[in-house]
């Protein structure tokens, strides 16, 4: 029984030693999670928020510097348009670097102002800049598009928003209702 018991705290203390030296690293924290669409703003200055207009953000990591992205927005039911990406990051830090955006799958156009009517699998690859500025993060796109991220700290976990911004002028504000902590160490 006493060895028994000494074997089952050994096993219990390297476990807990273990555990403790996991990386507690918060890979891409302030980016990743469910959000969903808050409000869209036109350029003419109108803004649109659910029922007239609704959609769903998710940023999903899937290694220290990649994450998968799907995107999904109406306004109504004859204008659905749906984007998935792949994010790759040169370093697994937020810090200032290369960003590389690969658009896998438009439906409707993909994310974006404007409706199209064809539905591709493509490989459209989008450059950028992350650029960070305290706990603020800038995803600039060669295209014009910005997406702005105004806290990215592991403090920020409630009523956290993004705003992305296109060439148009049209500004899209998500609202962060999950953490989507993916398949890395949580």
């Amino acid at each position: 029984m006493l060895n028994t018991l000494t074997r089952a705290l050994i096993v219990g203390s390297t476990v807990a030693m273990i555990a403790s030296c996991a990386d507690e690293k918060q890979y891409q924290f302030g980016l990743r999670g469910k959000w969903q669409l808050e409000s869209r703003r036109l350029p003419d200055g109108n803004v649109l928020e659910p029922p007239a207009v609704g959609g769903h953000y998710e940023w999903y990591p899937t290694g220290k510097t990649i994450a998968h992205v799907t995107v999904s927005i109406s306004l109504g039911p004859d204008q659905i348009q749906v984007s998935g990406y792949t994010y790759s990051f040169q370093s697994e830090a937020i810090e200032p670097q290369a960003i590389t955006r690969l658009e896998y799958l438009s439906v409707g156009g993909g994310y974006g102002t404007s409706r199209k009517t064809s539905d591709q699998s493509t490989d459209t690859p989008a450059t950028g800049e992350m650029v960070v500025s305290g706990n603020r993060v800038t995803l600039e796109y060669a295209n014009g598009t910005v997406q702005v991220y105004e806290d990215v700290s592991a403090a920020a976990t409630e009523n956290v928003v993004f705003n992305v911004s296109f060439e148009d002028g049209t500004t899209d504000t998500w609202r962060r209702f999950a953490d989507q902590p993916g398949v890395l160490p949580k």
